[in-house]
């Protein structure tokens, strides 16, 4: 416990003293080009071919001369995170009362030859240590593996469109991140193997994969793609003002055996969708989705509706209030082959907080939340999000599509409530620091269904730095 400890203070008052020192203090007007995006292959380094605008001891990296029109680009993450789970699955897994820590590293080479081809790689090491019973399988250890590894070509580069394709291991995130996100939050980050074209024309962006998702294990370079799992979509985004999109798309999803409340059978789905949103001081996103398909013998008929709302004011702290109401299908009859359960494919833990206790499964969310910004580069949000299970003949399922309570015969839609509190401070733009705190008080179903504890807490503070 004592080490454990260690690690985790030992870079906050690290990076405590870098805030205080004067070089930290100031706040110099930065490169509007010098920016640490997600997913990272989304960097563009190139407006360092000047050396006038060389400011940063990484800029070294981040721009590199190979000569004949090819240039390279590096960079990495460093993040460590301590987590501790009171009562975790409802009480249901073996405890870890010291909890643990969880640390993932990541590096990147971005070669680029001439104005059309490009090749990136990304490796990830990523560790658990701690943890009573061991690491979680998939999203807590994966020693050392290629992470990401691709070629992308720009085949149409003319004044107004551009169109390129990537083949190889890559991420994937499209959207809103309710179907389709990277996995953040977790230790161990998804890739997938699989070609992607990607379009952009004036106000209009087109994007179209057909991809296995990678199998994640433990080992030095052990990962491959899914033999009996592929998925492959399109996905269409008009800007209709600076601030406002619409959406359409089309996904796809093929996996052999999978898991529900009802049973487990070969499931084929197919999901059409729709978006609409806007950023700025009123803010909105509406998402609508039907999903229909196979599941074994039977039909799937699955559906979801999302409203996220928020609106900013100036003054002090700069407030933001936003309420979020989302519903996703359950299933509605155990004795008919046929399927009702949504499936939220690959959706970001941030539907209910980076513990991702709960996914959109057989699921309704009402969650206000109020965010504030004390100074500059922190923020603080809290939030109380209540929740309800859709059809009370369906289980309860977390985000990657697993079931987590069944629904055995119990009635009640009521699930339970999770007030949370998350700080984010960036020191500066390599170093963040930030905090999640979650409460869980459950329902009548858990305890009656699986003889869950009445309630659960999450706390984890994490630091990550970027380059």
């Amino acid at each position: 416990m004592i080490e454990m400890v260690a690690g985790l203070i030992l870079p906050l008052v690290a990076s405590a003293v870098l805030a205080a020192s004067p070089a930290a203090a100031q706040t110099p007007t930065l490169d509007p080009g010098r920016k640490y995006p997600l997913p990272t292959y989304d960097e563009n380094w190139q407006f360092l071919s000047d050396p006038n605008r060389h400011t940063d001891p990484w800029d070294i990296v981040k721009y590199v001369r190979l000569g004949g029109g090819m240039f390279a680009s590096f960079g990495g993450e460093a993040r460590e995170s301590y987590e501790r789970f009171g009562n975790q699955d409802f009480g249901l897994s073996v405890p870890s009362p010291n909890g643990y820590l969880l640390q993932r590293y990541l590096l990147h080479a971005d070669v680029h030859v001439g104005s059309r081809f490009r090749l990136w790689t990304e490796f990830n090491s990523s560790f658990e240590d701690g943890r009573v019973g061991g690491p979680q399988p998939v999203i807590d250890e994966d020693k050392l593996d290629l992470h990401q590894g691709f070629l992308e070509f720009e085949i149409i580069q003319q004044p107004g469109v551009a169109v390129r394709v990537r083949v190889g291991r890559q991420e994937i995130a499209i959207g809103s991140g309710r179907l389709y996100a990277l996995r953040e939050g977790p230790n161990v980050p998804l890739s997938l193997d699989g070609v992607r074209a990607i379009a952009q024309t004036g106000a209009w962006r087109f994007d179209a994969w057909a991809a296995r998702p990678v199998t994640t294990t433990p080992g030095i370079f052990d990962d491959s793609s899914h033999r009996q799992f592929s998925v492959w979509g399109a996905y269409a985004t008009y800007t209709v003002l600076e601030h406002a999109s619409v959406d359409a798309y089309y996904l796809a999803w093929d996996r052999q055996n999978a898991s529900f409340d009802k049973g487990v059978a070969n499931e084929l789905r197919h999901t059409f969708g729709a978006r609409l949103w806007r950023d700025g001081l009123w803010a909105y996103d509406f998402e609508g989705m039907y999903q229909f398909g196979s599941f074994g013998g039977g039909s799937i008929r699955a559906w979801r509706g999302a409203v996220e709302a928020s609106r900013g004011f100036t003054g002090r702290w700069n407030p933001r209030v936003r309420i979020d109401f989302d519903v996703a299908s359950g299933d509605r009859n155990r004795s008919s082959p046929n399927l009702g359960t949504f499936n939220s494919f690959f959706q970001s833990g941030e539907y209910s907080g980076r513990a991702q206790l709960l996914g959109p499964s057989n699921s309704i969310r009402l969650e206000p939340t109020l965010t504030l910004a004390p100074r500059r580069n922190v923020s603080v949000s809290t939030g109380w999000g209540f929740y309800w299970r859709e059809s009370d003949q369906d289980g309860l399922y977390g985000i990657p599509g697993n079931l987590i309570v069944p629904s055995n015969g119990v009635p009640g839609h009521y699930e339970g409530s999770r007030p949370i509190v998350e700080v984010a401070w960036t020191l500066n733009p390599h170093l963040s620091v930030h905090l999640t705190y979650i409460f869980v008080f459950n329902g009548r179903f858990e305890e009656r269904s699986v003889h869950a504890t009445t309630t659960e807490s999450y706390i984890c503070p994490w630091i990550t730095y970027r380059f």
